[in-house]
């Protein structure tokens, strides 16, 4: 807002600065001569008027007076003395001029001054200067600005509007004789272009009192301080314009304009040809001679365009000048100026005017201003130049009359798809924002009426959208009256077109059994009248004219029928031709008041029919008049399809699609009913034209209920099995959550004859990711019996499947998986299958429902027992194909049943159920895994079972399947005994594979011998388990296991902290197998288990507890010590040098094998000397207790080793002291361990090691290592060891378990 003022700011302090400057100071004029350059110099100073002496008067007086006067220079001759009055005031005198001086007061400076010298003499000078001043006006008739020459009218220039006023104005008007001034407010269409380059003048007469001329008051300002130039209209202007020819407005009757109204031009004694100048229509042609009507030179119209071409009350406003076309520009075009143009051009009222930005052509006319009551926008005033206007802007004009309505792809005039006609194109309306009082604005601008509430539904059609909102108020009767200038903001949306039904909508439709014959009704708006069968009224042309209304071919009867009481007849008859195509488009004739005994009644030739292109689904399909085809879409409706459903028997639900339809021909843009046809075959329709293609991608689809029926996928079983429901041409599986549904589950097993559903069950295999899947099934409680009076929606979904059984389920197997005897489980019971009538055929089709391949052989099963029958016997017809041995089944054969016996089958392979290792690992079927989905405790412990492993501890799933493998699912029943009788299918599998672990694989150990820390050899792992809450009989149980004989109390606890564990034992009095007690159940924070059995001895001492005084000593003694060894690792150092060189070439020697026994150590890794022998080439000591001395029992105990796997006797060891030299160097450059010659690897030490306790070349002992095969009782002459050689967390050994 601050910087909008600005400019006025500057504005106001220019005007104020330059008044004060032209009132404040000293001017000069010349007066008393011809014109404002000749006469005496009259010089103003301070507020008043007085002469100048001619004392030291000479030629550069002359030439600094014409200067100071803008008149030039002076001209040489004329100058002459003149009386001055008596006692006139004499303000200069004795001036020294050398004509360089801009004023006379300048000359001679500093002169005498203002009024100081005495000038007596009576006579002044009279001078003459050279310009030849004119003042004119740049325009016609008494108005326009004002403009100077100063050679006489060769060059021009204009006074400024800065400082123009009334008192200028009127003395300017009053000169040129056009009488006082109305008006000197600058206008746009004043301002000329040659202003811009043209030389600028103020003018200012307020402190001039009786001027000769507006020259007098002029003074230069330059050309930047002057903006517009100075403008009047003066009384005497008169404003013309020609009526009466749009065709060319510079012909007509003369007007003038008065307090803006036009009346007839009084004739007076101007000439026609200025008039018609000053209506820019160039010269006159011709004038009446009544003087009414005149006609120009120039040939001038008003024309809208669109484009390159001449519109209809639309388009960018364009004048042709003498035949050529140039726009008007857009600079100060408000709605006045649309008015007159639409006005001008009989278009009505304005809709829209907009200015568009970005022109390049040449205008006509620029600045354009109405008063709104001229005839032609051309006789507006605006600017205008003989070479055309440069337009920044046009104008886009809209008048009411290029706005039109129409209801299109209707069965008549007053309903269908409203389109508007606006800009020369028809255009679709958006539904959303459209209200009643737009819709009743349409139907009264159609004089239908009013709009009426209609369910009807048309095409939508294929235009472009009306992008303005349209908003009618009751009172509006055309819709031009309705337009705004808000734009929609949908044009990239979905839009759906209006639809209008008015009151005034009538159609015809014929009452019979049968479509195309009946008698003639006419539904209009809410009423159903009767057409008179009066001979004098009806006859074959109407009756032709209604078969063909009807879309029904031509007439092969027509008669009359009897008029019931209650049925009113039409008002109206109709006088039709042979081809009419509509009763309404005839000639409407007056019927007589006793033509209303019959009604009018035809048998048209055609037929028409409506279906679906399958059967019960797919795309409407319509013949009518021997052509078939589709329907279009967007008219059909939700009520239609349930129409067409229950007219074709196919249910009374319509689906939801899931499908697109194909694309059709379609034939039919729209059906409508009336409230006396309810098969759609008895409707109108209205048809699309032969090459119309717009419907083809989107025909009307449908779905009925009556299309979907339910199976059992491929099962083997009998009313058992996973669901499917055929919708829209595909199988698709069912959703667990749309089979809770128990009205569901018994139609669906009713319409299978199963009768009555007992449960849903899991689905068995791989759940297809499919598109879609059945997720709703919604049926009632009424006694329903088939799945198409159920409600059944199908949608993309990744539910999870199911499954169905029915009561009448029934399932066959085999004793032995692929071969045994033949029996039927159904609701519980076990009967067999009669041999009767069983061949080969009926075999090979078991074999294949039981995967197990081809058929082999058959024959009487003999058994002691009276097993039950089956009470029908199977056979499978040639050429039948039965999908499994069910569909053979046939009723029974009525033979005696006590003579019947049991028939036993073998087929070719056996399914060989194995676990990739013994008694745990991959559950596998023909060596294909079986995937985690459905698999259950009762399946794994019959593969436990069957693998001779006794049942299954557990099933883990952690192996991940391939992605484009397949696997097996299985499903078992409670009779299966074998994982091969259970059915199983192949597929992806997109769940993890099946693991299991059988109780026949348990191990127990503890961690020492005898006792300690109990762990279960558990999924190829040792695994520490929760702690023990067995009784006394199950503890001894335990420690009998693990070889140990009875239980002990524990009387030492392992010093593992508590952990989170995943095992648990739990016996009860029915455990026999200690294994048994093993169960998955975990427990949190607790100590690992533990038990102490017969035979074990503690290992661990109670230590002694140590004073204060004691733990200063030690820290004493530990600090000396630390100074003893820095000193001996200085003197090992060295002895090592010297020694290193004695023992190059000793050879290395082994020790005795029997004269060092080790007890339950831990072997070291040998891998890892690598490293130590690396430490010691850097100088490091291995701790004192790493060293083994020798014939030390107590340091050999001491030894850590890991790792030993299945050890057998300890092979023997390398002397610490001696070692083969050369071996070593070979250590150091081969970087791989030592090795004795039977293979076994031993530990070496570096020679360069000296300790203060092994001498330089000790004697060779020999040491025997010994490692336990298994769990033991130590012999009970050895079986206590020193406490200090029996380490309390050391593993006791198990043969091929540890390591």
């Amino acid at each position: 807002m601050m910087w909008f003022l600005l400019p006025l700011v500057y504005i106001a302090l220019t005007e104020l600065v330059i008044l004060q400057c032209v009132q404040g100071e000293d001017r000069a004029i010349l007066r008393g001569g011809n014109d404002p350059c000749h006469g005496y110099v009259e010089v103003y100073h301070g507020g008043k008027w007085g002469y100048v002496g001619d004392t030291n008067w000479d030629r550069f007086s002359e030439e600094v007076a014409c200067k100071s006067t803008h008149c030039g220079s002076p001209v040489e001759g004329l100058t002459e003395n003149v009386l001055r009055p008596i006692g006139s005031k004499v303000w200069l005198n004795e001036m020294k001029c050398t004509g360089k001086e801009r004023q006379l007061w300048e000359c001679g400076y500093p002169g005498p001054g203002w009024g100081i010298s005495t000038y007596r003499k009576a006579t002044v000078k009279k001078i003459k200067c050279s310009n030849k001043i004119q003042i004119t006006l740049d325009g016609f008739g008494c108005a326009g600005t004002v403009r100077f020459s100063t050679d006489g009218g060769t060059r021009a220039g204009y006074f400024c509007a800065d400082l123009w006023g009334k008192e200028e104005a009127d003395f300017f008007c009053r000169n040129i004789s056009c009488g006082l001034s109305k008006e000197i407010d600058v206008h746009p269409w004043m301002i000329w272009k040659t202003f811009q380059n043209s030389k600028r003048m103020l003018v200012n007469c307020s402190d001039i009192k009786s001027i000769d001329n507006l020259w007098q008051c002029v003074k230069e300002m330059g050309k930047t301080a002057c903006k517009y130039p100075a403008s009047v209209i003066c009384e005497g202007y008169t404003r013309l314009q020609l009526k009466g020819n749009t065709s060319n407005v510079c012909s007509g009757q003369l007007e003038t304009e008065g307090n803006g109204t036009w009346k007839p031009y009084e004739i007076n004694i101007t000439s026609p040809d200025v008039w018609c100048q000053q209506m820019y229509c160039g010269t006159s042609h011709s004038w009446d001679d009544d003087g009414k009507r005149l006609t120009c030179t120039d040939n001038v119209k008003v024309v809208l365009m669109d484009g390159k071409k001449p519109s209809k009350c639309y388009g960018a406003v364009h004048i042709n000048v003498n035949g050529s076309q140039y726009p008007v520009c857009a600079s100060t075009w408000t709605g006045t100026e649309a008015d007159v143009v639409c006005r001008e051009l009989s278009c009505g009222n304005v809709v829209s005017h907009n200015n568009i930005p970005g022109s390049t052509e040449q205008g006509a006319m620029d600045n354009v201003k109405c008063l709104g009551s001229e005839s032609s926008l051309w006789h507006c005033r605006a600017k205008r130049d003989n070479n055309a206007l440069h337009c920044s802007s046009t104008i886009h004009l809209v008048c009411a009359g290029s706005i039109a309505v129409r209801l299109t792809d209707g069965p008549g005039k007053c309903a269908g798809r409203l389109e508007i006609q606006h800009e020369g194109g028809w255009r679709q309306v958006d539904k959303n924002g459209w209200t009643d009082i737009n819709s009743d604005t349409v139907c009264k601008q159609m004089k239908c009426g009013r709009n009426s509430a209609s369910l009807e539904k048309f095409r939508q059609g294929s235009g472009d959208f009306l992008r303005h909102i349209v908003s009618c108020n009751s009172s509006d009767s055309h819709i031009s009256a309705c337009f705004t200038n808000k734009m929609s903001n949908n044009a990239f949306g979905k839009e759906e077109t209006v639809g209008i039904t008015c009151q005034e909508h009538r159609v015809v439709f014929l009452a019979g059994g049968e479509a195309c014959s009946g008698m003639v009704g006419i539904e209009h708006g809410n009423n159903t009248y009767w057409l008179s069968g009066s001979d004098t009224t009806w006859n074959n042309e109407s009756a032709g004219a209604v078969c063909r209304q009807m879309n029904c071919g031509g007439v092969f009867n027509y008669t009359s029928s009897t008029r019931n009481t209650h049925m009113e007849t039409w008002d109206k008859a109709y006088n039709c031709s042979s081809d009419s195509k509509s009763l309404f488009e005839c000639e409407i004739k007056t019927r007589s008041s006793v033509d209303n005994d019959t009604i009018a009644t035809v048998f048209c030739s055609g037929k028409i029919k409506v279906n679906l292109t399958k059967k019960c689904w797919g795309e409407v399909n319509v013949c009518l008049e021997g052509r078939c085809g589709g329907v279009c879409a967007d008219s059909w409706t939700f009520n239609q399809s349930m129409k067409l459903c229950k007219d074709l028997g196919c249910g009374d639900n319509v689906l939801q699609p899931i499908k697109k339809p194909t694309e059709t021909q379609v034939i039919v843009k729209s059906l409508h009913s009336t409230k006396q046809t309810t098969p759609l075959t008895h409707s109108n329709f209205v048809r699309m034209a032969e090459d119309d293609t717009t419907c083809n991608q989107n025909p009307a689809y449908v779905v009925c209920s009556g299309s979907v029926k339910p199976r059992f996928n491929s099962s083997r079983d009998k009313c058992s099995g996973n669901v499917e429901i055929f919708y829209e041409g595909d199988w698709l599986q069912v959703c667990k959550a749309a089979l809770q549904n128990k009205e569901a589950q018994h139609v669906i097993c009713e319409e299978l004859e199963c009768g009555q559903a007992v449960s849903s069950t899991d689905y068995l295999g791989v759940e297809q990711k499919t598109l879609h899947a059945v997720s709703k099934l919604e049926c009632s409680k009424n006694d329903i019996k088939s799945l198409k009076a159920c409600r059944i929606e199908a949608q993309s979904s990744s539910c999870a499947f199911a499954g169905l059984q029915c009561t009448n389920w029934r399932k066959m197997t085999v004793s032995d998986g692929c071969s045994g005897a033949v029996s039927i489980h159904s609701n519980g019971n076990h009967s067999a299958v009669s041999s009767e009538g069983w061949t080969e055929t009926e075999g090979e089709r078991l074999c294949k429902d039981l995967d197990c391949g081809s058929f082999k052989s058959k024959k009487i099963y003999n058994t002691s027992g009276n097993p039950s029958l089956w009470a029908r016997n199977f056979s499978c017809a040639p050429g039948k194909n039965p999908k499994n041995i069910w569909d053979c089944e046939t009723q029974a054969s009525g033979k005696d049943a006590a003579k019947t016996q049991q028939l036993f089958i073998e087929c070719e392979d056996e399914p060989n159920v194995t676990l990739s290792e013994k008694c745990h690992g991959l559950v596998k079927i023909n060596d294909v895994e079986v995937c985690n989905s459905g698999w259950n405790k009762k399946y794994s412990d019959l593969i436990c079972q069957e693998q001779g492993c006794s049942n299954a501890l557990s099933t883990y799933s952690d192996l991940q399947p391939k992605p484009d493998a397949k696997y097996y699912h299985v499903s078992c029943d409670d009779y299966h005994h074998k994982l091969g009788q259970c059915r199983r299918v192949l597929g992806k599998c997109d769940q993890t594979l099946v693991n299991v672990y059988c109780v026949g694989d348990i191990k127990f150990k503890t961690k020492e011998t005898c006792g300690g820390q109990l762990q279960i050899y558990y999924r190829k792992k040792w695994e520490d388990i929760c702690p023990l809450s067995l009784t006394k009989t199950f503890l001894d149980k335990l420690c009998e296991v693990l070889g140990c004989e009875n239980y002990i109390e524990q009387f030492l606890k392992s010093e593992s902290g508590n952990l989170d564990l995943k095992l648990s034992m739990e016996c009860s009095d029915d455990h026999l197998d200690i294994k048994h007690c093993l169960k998955e159940m975990s427990c949190q924070r607790k100590r690992p288990a533990e038990i102490y059995c017969t035979g074990y001895v503690t290992n661990q001492t109670t230590p002694t507890p140590q004073s204060k005084t004691a733990t200063v000593a030690i820290s004493v003694g530990v600090g000396s010590l630390l100074v003893l060894v820095t000193l001996f690792f200085l003197f090992v150092r060295i002895c090592i040098v010297k020694k290193f060189k004695n023992v190059m070439n000793t050879p290395s020697k082994m020790l005795s094998r029997k004269e060092v026994e080790f007890e339950s150590g831990d072997y070291e890794d040998i891998t890892s000397k690598a490293n130590e022998m690396e430490d010691f080439n850097r100088g490091r000591f291995r701790s004192q207790t790493d060293v083994i001395k020798e014939n030390d029992a107590h340091s050999n105990s001491s030894f850590p080793y890991d790792d030993v796997d299945e050890a057998v006797e300890a092979q023997p060891l390398t002397s610490h002291a001696a070692i083969d030299v050369a071996s070593r160097v070979n250590y150091f450059h081969e970087g791989a361990p030592d090795q004795s010659d039977d293979g076994v690897t031993y530990e070496v030490d570096d020679p360069q090691e000296s300790y203060d306790d092994i001498e330089p070349s000790p004697e060779i002992t020999q040491t025997k290592a010994e490692v336990h095969d298994g769990p033991r009782t130590t012999p009970k002459s050895n079986a206590v060891a020193p406490p200090e050689l029996v380490q309390g967390n050391e593993d006791y050994l198990e043969p091929g378990q540890d390591g």
